[in-house]
């Protein structure tokens, strides 16, 4: 079973509901599914630095991080947070539950420090739109 988490994607200035979905299995590598751009398929290494930089244990698993729509291309690293917690959600690095009604936004560094990146105040709009009660991102 994947764990899904919410973020909030970007074309132009409207936002709308990007899905995090994330399976692991038995191998080791990670591939981004779901029409990302160069900046989102370099999220694979933020991510897994800032994983093992902060002792999550994901050795010897192939992580599959799907971003659905599929249909809709995303083009921002503002998935990076909601890509790691799914991750350590599905590693059972979390153990309490995430809400359906939260979405996490943010870049990560290679240290796991949670960062701002270009249309944090689209998002954030778009989120509240979406009905989004809690939302987790850097401090701004």
């Amino acid at each position: 079973m994947a764990m899904v988490v919410s973020s909030i994607g970007l074309k132009g200035i409207e936002g709308y509901r990007v899905q995090v979905e994330v399976q692991l299995l038995p191998g080791d590598g990670v591939s981004i599914v779901g029409l990302p751009d160069a900046s989102v398929k370099e999220s694979k290494d933020r991510v897994m630095g800032a994983l093992y930089a902060n002792d999550c244990e994901i050795s010897d698993r192939k992580i599959i991080i799907n971003l659905s729509p599929a249909e809709q291309k995303k083009n921002s690293p503002i998935f990076d947070l909601a890509m790691a917690i799914a991750v350590m959600k599905e590693a059972d690095e979390i153990k309490d539950e995430i809400p359906e009604h939260a979405a996490f936004l943010g870049v990560l560094s290679l240290d796991g420090t949670i960062k701002s990146v270009e249309g944090m105040l689209p998002a954030i709009m778009a989120a509240r739109k979406e009905g989004f009660k809690i939302l987790y991102l850097p401090r701004l």
